[in-house]
């Protein structure tokens, strides 16, 4: 069942019977852990949190050594982007929930967010009307974030970065923990005290930077290197003419159907690219984005100085 991830929390917040098994797909680190702790708050006091990653013992064996059929409450995380478990152990999880369906205060919570899940785990958590495909916007990852961390003011430069490492496989609690240690004894982070904690081989995913400036998302661009602008102008490059194709089909054909953007873009984000459409004219575009390739390429200034101009056309109102 595809839920906004808000949702979901107010319902397994609510006070009512607790569900042996929890399944969250498509569903990031912070929001699982935003889960858990609703969990944990409905069970009550003394709720202990278990980790289980051996793909080679019995789950019955782990889950008794933990305690986990008493009446204590326990949490038992399956994270299976770390860990997946074998069949038997799957078909063990199975069994378990359903004989301690009434029976026991502990519960099976299992995250997935890029991995499948077996269909043996997702009958029986639908079974329950406990599994959810978890909608959510980057914004509500970064709040997240913030909650974490109430004692540190997040800068603009430094929030745009993080919006960006949020959609790589980079732990934000980790960089933003990090770079709060960095930037002691000041209250505040601003961008380069998170780019001074990022990892040397960590690259910003430009494909989807490119994506996000067409769909108006970013209207100032807070790159690492001086090479980084034009990764994102070759990014671009594909997309902006896409952009102005589809732009132009619409208005020769007077419409254009939403799977047409998907297919073109390869993603389902599109809402701020239609928004886009309906904003710009494509004849204006295609001069100010050649005006920007040549200029980036044999101007005065930096590439990214005519590349944030080019970004003005886009960025929201």
């Amino acid at each position: 069942m595809k839920r906004r991830y808000q949702q979901v929390l107010v319902e397994i917040g609510k006070k009512v019977k607790i569900k042996p098994l929890y399944v969250f797909a498509n569903c990031p680190k912070l929001i699982f852990k935003e889960f858990i702790s609703a969990i944990k708050e409905n069970l009550g006091k003394g709720v202990e949190i278990i980790q289980i990653y051996s793909q080679k013992e019995s789950i019955y064996n782990l889950f008794s050594s933990q305690d986990f059929f008493s009446r204590k409450g326990k949490i038992i995380v399956l994270d299976f982007e770390l860990f997946f478990p074998s069949q038997s152990q799957i078909h063990e999880i199975q069994k378990i929930c359903q004989k301690f369906n009434n029976s026991t205060e502990s519960v099976v919570a299992i995250r997935s967010e890029k991995k499948s899940i077996n269909k043996v785990i997702l009958d029986l958590a639908s079974s329950l009307q406990s599994y959810w495909w978890i909608s959510y916007e980057v914004s509500d990852i970064i709040s997240i974030l913030k909650s974490r961390f109430p004692e540190i003011r997040i800068m603009e430069d430094a929030e745009e970065i993080l919006y960006q490492i949020a959609q790589t496989e980079i732990d934000l609690e980790v960089i933003l923990h990090k770079a709060m240690l960095y930037a002691f004894p000041r209250k505040y982070i601003v961008k380069d005290d998170i780019l001074k904690v990022l990892p040397p081989d960590f690259s910003f995913p430009f494909k989807k930077v490119a994506i996000d400036i067409l769909s108006g998302k970013i209207n100032s661009l807070l790159l690492l290197r001086d090479e980084d602008p034009n990764y994102v102008l070759s990014a671009l490059y594909p997309y902006v003419f896409s952009f102005i194709k589809l732009k132009t089909e619409a208005e020769v054909y007077r419409s254009l159907k939403k799977f047409q953007i998907e297919a073109e873009f390869r993603t389902s984000e599109i809402d701020g690219i239609i928004k886009s459409m309906r904003k710009v004219k494509s004849s204006e575009i295609a001069k100010k984005f050649t005006f920007t390739l040549l200029k980036s390429r044999g101007g005065l200034f930096s590439p990214l100085f005519y590349l944030l101009d080019f970004v003005k056309d886009f960025s929201k109102d």
